[in-house]
């Protein structure tokens, strides 16, 4: 029963001290922090995994078909495509000439996901120094009025 009325009572006093902490930390820095968490890059990794995954079961052949024959004989340049099989997905042909696609993608979404925590921390350390051009530029355009 203690804990019941000790509840409000912290999440009174976390909706106070929360905010005014936050201020001395900058949002770009709990950005920049949020980009180079592991558990946080694993989890946008496992996201756009899943999310291409699906992407690569939706079905194309028919569509490949219908814009094949939609091009006149005239503008063809090579075979056509009109042999490809109706149920063909986006995945068949993207992994048609790579037997490791699917984990080769994996991985590339890995180091991805890692080379936006790099690239964000490289930003951050210049963000002084844009905003300060950012100011320049503002102040220059208001001398011109």
């Amino acid at each position: 029963m203690r804990t019941f009325f000790a509840l409000p009572i912290v999440t009174i006093a976390l909706s106070v001290s929360v905010p005014a902490m936050a201020q001395d930390i900058p949002p770009e820095a709990e950005a920049i922090e949020r980009m180079n968490d592991p558990a946080f890059q694993d989890g946008l990794a496992n996201m756009m995994s899943g999310f291409l995954s699906a992407m690569m079961e939706i079905p194309i052949g028919q569509v490949v078909i219908a814009a094949d024959k939609a091009i006149p004989e005239e503008m063809r340049k090579g075979d056509s495509l009109s042999t490809i099989d109706s149920d063909t997905t986006i995945g068949d042909l993207a992994g048609s000439d790579d037997p490791d696609f699917n984990s080769n993608m994996d991985r590339n979404i890995r180091k991805g996901t890692a080379m936006l925590g790099i690239m964000a921390s490289e930003f951050g350390a210049i963000l002084p120094q844009l905003r300060e051009i950012g100011e320049r530029m503002k102040r220059r355009m208001d001398d011109l009025e």
